[in-house]
């Protein structure tokens, strides 16, 4: 089988590898985009099961989730969207009486990959019972007189939407990418009908391994809403689908394995795509790949057999397009070519297919993602690359950015919603930090590492809440309770410190500063170097939240090998200082007074529906540690270090040109003024945040005018 390889074939496979591995489809580029997937993903479930209490689930599936994506494709946010109130179940015996069940069912009229989902209801002895004859919405009775699930429940929940298959299409004005929505449920067993793949006997060379197989039993399954294109019944069939066992695989791809994933979808959109546009996918690129990397040796998948391999592949794809039949690699009695290739269409992939073939390795100079068959050229003909590497690796180290940004992102989306939807209370937080504990104990293992930073997270605020309670209600505590508070404090604030570069640490000098404690301060304002920050990048997110990363840090990041979230957390990212309605009594007064602006007229208007936010207080960690610093050596009678305080926190403003709630860093430098009894300049910040959000910065021009009338009467 593997005979007759052509001699100029290892020489072109290197030279393909290599240029893959520059345009951004290296193993260090595949760990960091898994890496950045992985971590979205798990910060978005936490704060849907923590705060929302919400019973729908997202979960990145796609190239994008695979690590197979890169500069400059645009691929699509393929979502998969659980449904977690409803519980699919293979067996009445698995039915839970507390939950809306639904049980998976076939018949002689049902396609192999395809079932109906029937409705269970409990009976008054508290058995499970199939229910049969009833009708109503989007329940629907079959021709077996069972009440089944309708997969149309989509275009009721979202009426209007534009549909590509199974999925909603979301599509965005930037660059034209798509999130495609597809709505799921989950079974938590594995079915029957795909029993043979965990038992295949052909299954010869060690692949998938036996822990793949195991991890896949325990994920399950998906019944996703689109029915058999040629069933009579479509409309009440939902396609059973093993998105999670298909994403595991391919990441298990080894590095030569995935760069023949990626050229055979390059060619599938170089050459098929313009000709039978979406009849043939990524995905039946997906099942090629799995069905031959289970039935070839492991050392077959070398560098110098990158050609040879890709080669195989395009020959079973051209074998099934010949035979019109391409078998589901977990239920090899579904063809997956029944939904849209036959007929013509086969005719046409199949002569594609062979032309393809014939080309030989020519096929790939004519690849046009990344530029990849002009890059290959120049190659061959040992043409001047320079320029356009410089290019390509000026839209990876882009590319790099955006993947750290999107990551810190789904972070800090994840601590905003832990704070805005948990009442700052002591007795419910701690019981969210219970459960954290209880699911790191359970999680995965890739997923700890992110739980375990929620739970850092979590015992910071509740530090500083146990703080705030303990200045509150002093008088009311006895001096036991007081050191057990303190005690407790501490502890949750030692471990907490670490949940970013410095945003836990300013809070703590501020805490400083309300105590009149300047060793503190002046201690935390030590651990965080001017250095240390110099270097980071301001970038906004969304709902004027102000998200800091340390830029140098990552592109020298990209020529390593070490993707350590914990590492970039606790070392590289600095998140804005937030302090909360429940921390009044620890938070000092002028930033206080920013808790205002929830009141009428100061909200931005595209927050509107973000009333909570405005409840808070956001400083940008540049000028909270400037201004910090301005008054610990005020209180030091520093002159010399408050007054370069000072012109740092002015730099900041003139030269920051992203920073959220510029109106908070304003007050903050024009109290600093007013301080200095320097009213103009002082008046002047007063007045360009009344433009922006008018409610904090009245209170200060009040202030100054009477500070100004004072100075008067003195003279």
């Amino acid at each position: 089988m593997y005979d007759h390889v052509p001699e100029y074939y290892p020489t072109v496979s290197e030279r393909v590898s290599n240029i893959l591995d520059v345009i951004g489809y290296s193993q260090e580029d595949r760990d960091r985009k898994v890496m950045v997937a992985t971590a979205c993903e798990c910060f978005v479930i936490i704060t849907e099961c923590l705060n929302l209490q919400s019973k729908v689930f997202q979960y990145l599936l796609g190239s994008r989730g695979e690590g197979s994506t890169g500069p400059g494709q645009n691929s699509d946010h393929d979502l998969l969207t659980v449904h977690g109130g409803k519980l699919l179940v293979t067996d009445l015996i698995d039915v839970q009486p507390d939950m809306e069940n639904l049980l998976m069912v076939h018949d002689d009229h049902t396609h192999p990959g395809y079932v109906k989902l029937q409705l269970i209801e409990i009976l008054p002895d508290s058995t499970p019972a199939p229910v049969f004859h009833q009708q109503d919405g989007y329940q629907r009775v079959d021709s077996h007189d069972r009440t089944v699930l309708s997969n149309k429940v989509l275009s009721i929940l979202a009426p209007g939407s534009i549909f590509a298959g199974p999925a909603i299409r979301t599509v965005y004005d930037l660059k034209d990418q798509c999130s495609d929505y597809v709505l799921a449920y989950h079974c938590t067993r594995w079915p029957s009908e795909a029993l043979e793949w965990v038992q295949r006997r052909s299954r010869l060379q060690g692949w998938p391994a036996s822990n793949h197989l195991q991890n896949a039993m325990k994920d399950g399954c998906f019944a996703v809403a689109i029915g058999h294109p040629h069933s009579h019944e479509s409309d009440l069939e939902w396609r059973l689908s093993f998105s999670f066992t298909e994403r595991e695989l391919i990441r298990s791809f080894e590095d030569t394995v995935m760069k023949v994933y990626v050229l055979l979808k390059m060619i599938k959109k170089t050459y098929i795509e313009p000709v039978l546009g979406d009849a043939f996918s990524s995905y039946h690129c997906k099942v090629c790949m799995l069905w031959v990397r289970e039935r070839t040796p492991t050392e077959l998948w070398c560098t110098e057999n990158l050609l040879f391999c890709l080669t195989l592949c395009v020959k079973q794809l051209y074998e099934w397009a010949s035979a019109g039949y391409c078998p589901d690699y977990f239920i090899v009695t579904n063809n997956i070519y029944d939904r849209k290739i036959f007929g013509t269409t086969q005719l046409i992939l199949t002569r594609l297919l062979g032309s393809l073939l014939s080309e030989d390795c020519r096929m790939l100079l004519g690849l046009k993602c990344c530029n990849l068959g002009e890059l290959l050229l120049y190659d061959v003909s040992r043409l001047d690359l320079i320029s356009t590497l410089r290019s390509i690796n000026t839209n990876i180290r882009r590319e790099t950015f955006v993947d750290y940004g999107n990551m810190f992102s789904g972070i800090f989306y994840c601590r905003i919603n832990l704070v805005q939807e948990i009442p700052q209370e002591y007795n419910t937080l701690t019981s969210c930090v219970r459960s954290i504990i209880h699911a790191l104990q359970h999680a995965p293992h890739i997923f700890r590492i992110y739980l375990n930073h929620v739970l850092v997270m979590l015992l910071s605020q509740l530090g500083f809440l146990v703080v705030s309670v303990c200045r509150e209600n002093a008088r009311s505590l006895t001096q036991v309770e007081v050191d057990y508070m303190v005690a407790f404090a501490a502890r949750c604030l030692s471990i907490g410190i670490n949940s970013d570069a410095t945003s836990v640490r300013l809070k703590l000098c501020g805490l400083g500063s309300m105590l009149g404690n300047c060793d503190l301060t002046e201690i935390c304002l030590q651990h965080i170097s001017d250095h240390k920050m110099r270097y980071m990048v301001s970038s906004k997110t969304d709902v004027g939240y102000c998200l800091k990363c340390n830029n140098k840090f990552i592109y020298d990041k990209c020529s390593t090998n070490t993707y350590d979230p914990e590492d970039l957390m606790q070392n590289q990212v600095s998140f804005s200082v937030i302090y909360f309605p429940s921390e009044t009594s620890i938070t000092p007064s002028p930033l206080r007074m920013e808790m205002l602006r929830s009141i009428g007229a100061c909200m931005y208007l595209s927050d509107a529906n973000n009333l909570s936010c405005y409840e808070l207080t956001y400083v940008d960690s540049f000028m909270c540690l400037y201004f910090f610093q301005y008054l610990n050596f005020a209180k030091l009678g520093k002159e010399r270090h408050k007054q370069a305080a000072l012109d740092n926190m002015l730099h900041v403003m003139r030269t920051e040109q992203n920073i959220p709630h510029r109106e908070t860093e304003l007050n903050l430098l024009g109290y600093c003024f007013m301080r200095e009894s320097q009213f103009i300049n002082a008046f002047v910040c007063f007045n360009k945040s009344l433009r922006i959000c008018p409610y904090a910065a009245r209170f200060y021009l009040g202030i100054l005018f009477l500070k100004i009338r004072i100075a008067n009467l003195r003279r």
